[in-house]
C-alpha cells in the first residue's frame, strides 16, 4: 500500500480537524420554536439581537404590530405595540442594549411611517409619527451606521410618484425632516452601511408599466447621494431586494425570475455569487464576515452558509415554511418565519452559531 507523506498526513489531518469544529450548530433554542398565537392573518415577522445578546421579534397580525423578547433565558409574554399597522421592521443600536421599530400605519387618510423606541429602562416610547406627509408613505427600512446614527428609508407618493424618502435621528426618538432621494423611484428599500461608513440602498422599480421591476442602488455619504444605478437588466422581473453589512462586508439578495440571487460588494461593484431555484430570499452577516443567506423552495426553507466559497444548499423548514427573516449579532444569526396553513399561521424563531473560523464544506460560488 502506498504510504502518503507526512506533510499530507497532516494537512489531510488539519482539514479534517477544521471542517469538524467549526461547522454551523444550532444554540438554545435547540429547535424551531413558535412564539406568536396560532393566526391566520399574520404576516411579515422581523426581528433583531442587541449586543447583549436579547432577541426581539416584531410580526403584523389582525391589522396590529405585535412584539416579543427573549431576555434573562425565556421568551416574554406578546405586546401589541400598535393597534392597527404592517410592514414592521426592527432595528438596534451598536453599543447599547437599544431597540428601533419602525412600520406603516394607515393614519388621517393615507399611510405614514410611525416609529418607536425601546430600552431595558424606559420599555417602549409613544409611537411618533415620523413621514407626516400627503402622500402614501410604506415599506420602511432601517441601517444604523457604525457611529449610532440611525437611518430609516421608505417609499412614498408626496412627490406624484412612489419615490424613496430618507430620514435621520441620533436616538430614535427625535426625527428632523425627511428628504426624497435624488431620482430615486421605486418601492421596497433595503439598505446596510459598508466599512467605510457609506450607506448603500437598493429597491426595485420599472420604469414603465409594460418593463419588468429591476433591481437599482445607490449610495449615500457626507457628500449626498450618488446617482441611482440599476442593477438588473430587466429581461425578468427582479424584486424584494434585502441588504445586509458587517465585518467589512455588504451583501444584497433578491429574487429574479424562479432564481433566489446573492450578490457581494467588491470594490463598489455588485458580483454574484449564488443563485439558486427559489424566492423570498434574505441574508446576514456575522461580526467575522460568515454569511448565512435563506430562500423559500417547493421543498421547505433553504439555506447556505459561506465566506469565500460555499456549503451545499441545504432544507431546514418545512413547505408550509414562508417569509423568513434573519439578523446577526457576533457569531449568532437568528431567524423568524411563518409557518403553517393559510388558517393557523405562526410566528417561529431558530438560531445558528457560526464559528469565528468557520470554513464550509465547499461549493464554487457561480
Amino acid at each position: 500500500m502506498r504510504k502518503l507523506p507526512l506533510l499530507s498526513l497532516l494537512l489531510v489531518g488539519w482539514v479534517i480537524a477544521l471542517a469538524a469544529i467549526t461547522q454551523p450548530s444550532l444554540a438554545a433554542p435547540t429547535a424551531a420554536t413558535p412564539i406568536s398565537p396560532v393566526n391566520a392573518s399574520i404576516d411579515h415577522p422581523t426581528l433583531a439581537i442587541t449586543r447583549q445578546g436579547s432577541i426581539h421579534v416584531a410580526w403584523a397580525q389582525d391589522d396590529g404590530i405585535w412584539y416579543r423578547q427573549w431576555r434573562n433565558g425565556q421568551w416574554s409574554t406578546i405586546q401589541q405595540l400598535a393597534a392597527s399597522g404592517k410592514n414592521p421592521t426592527l432595528a438596534v443600536d451598536p453599543f447599547g442594549e437599544v431597540v428601533y421599530l419602525a412600520w406603516e400605519q394607515l393614519f388621517d387618510g393615507n399611510y405614514e411611517i410611525f416609529t418607536r423606541r425601546w430600552d431595558p429602562i424606559q420599555g417602549w416610547s409613544p409611537s411618533h409619527n415620523v413621514s407626516d406627509n400627503d402622500g402614501g408613505s410604506t415599506a420602511p427600512a432601517f441601517a444604523v451606521s457604525p457611529e449610532g446614527v440611525i437611518h430609516l428609508i421608505w417609499a412614498d407618493t408626496t412627490p406624484g410618484t412612489s419615490t424613496l424618502y430618507h430620514a435621520t435621528s441620533t436616538d430614535g426618538l427625535a426625527w428632523p425632516t425627511a428628504l426624497p432621494i435624488n431620482q430615486a423611484q421605486g418601492s421596497h428599500p433595503t439598505a446596510a452601511f459598508d466599512a467605510q461608513g457609506t450607506l448603500h440602498v437598493a429597491w426595485q422599480y420599472r420604469t414603465g408599466f409594460t418593463d419588468n421591476l429591476r433591481i437599482w442602488t445607490a449610495t449615500y455619504t457626507d457628500q449626498g447621494w450618488s446617482q441611482p444605478q440599476a442593477l438588473t437588466d430587466g429581461t425578468t422581473h427582479a424584486f424584494a431586494p434585502e441588504m445586509a453589512g458587517q465585518a467589512g462586508r455588504v451583501a444584497l439578495a433578491w429574487q429574479e425570475g424562479n432564481l433566489a440571487r446573492l450578490a457581494l460588494l467588491d470594490q463598489n461593484r455588485w458580483q454574484v455569487v449564488q443563485a439558486q431555484p427559489g424566492e423570498s430570499p434574505d441574508v446576514a452577516i456575522t461580526a467575522r464576515g460568515v454569511m448565512e443567506w435563506t430562500w423559500r423552495t417547493d421543498q421547505g426553507l433553504a439555506r447556505q452558509f459561506g465566506i469565500s466559497q460555499w456549503t451545499h444548499p441545504q432544507i431546514w423548514a418545512t413547505p408550509d415554511g414562508r417569509q423568513v427573516a434573519l439578523a446577526a449579532q457576533g457569531s449568532q444569526v437568528g431567524m423568524v418565519w411563518i409557518q403553517g396553513p393559510d388558517t393557523a399561521r405562526q410566528v417561529f424563531y431558530n438560531q445558528d452559531i457560526l464559528a469565528t473560523m468557520y470554513q464550509p464544506i465547499i461549493q464554487k460560488a457561480h
